[in-house]
């Protein structure tokens, strides 16, 4: 059974949480410190290794109007970058309503859990 990671990806943070595939139970995980792409990607390396992570979930920050904008392609550009280097399929989640999602713990941590929900509740309807 594979694992799915989602990430908030910020410039100096990222968020994470993990599912197990097929579970539906969200667990949020360490934010990651970070100065640099190359640094996150060594960072989530052991992580994804470890968890035997098969797909990777990332929150794409849309402005209020749904355009995306020079975040969004920061973030798109880190995520393709990790996606490579893990060798791991990536799929955007619109991230415009998470950041305060949840009351306690760490909000990127929060942020990502919100992110990977919003992935598993759309896939349950699916099935």
């Amino acid at each position: 059974m594979s694992g799915i990671l989602a990430l908030d990806i910020g410039t100096k943070r990222t968020g994470l949480a993990y599912a197990q595939t097929g579970q539906g139970f969200v667990m949020a995980l360490d934010t990651l410190r970070h100065d640099s792409t190359d640094e996150l990607i060594a960072l989530l390396r052991p992580i994804a290794k470890g968890k035997k992570v098969g797909e990777l979930i990332v929150g794409l920050p849309r402005l209020l109007s749904g355009v995306e904008g020079k975040q969004a392609g920061l973030v798109r550009k880190t995520a393709d970058a990790i996606a490579a280097a893990l060798r791991l399929p990536v799929t955007f989640v619109d991230e415009r309503f998470t950041s305060g999602a949840g009351e306690r713990g760490d909000p990127d941590a929060r942020a990502a859990c919100a992110i990977l929900s919003i992935v598993l509740a759309q896939r349950e309807k699916k099935s």
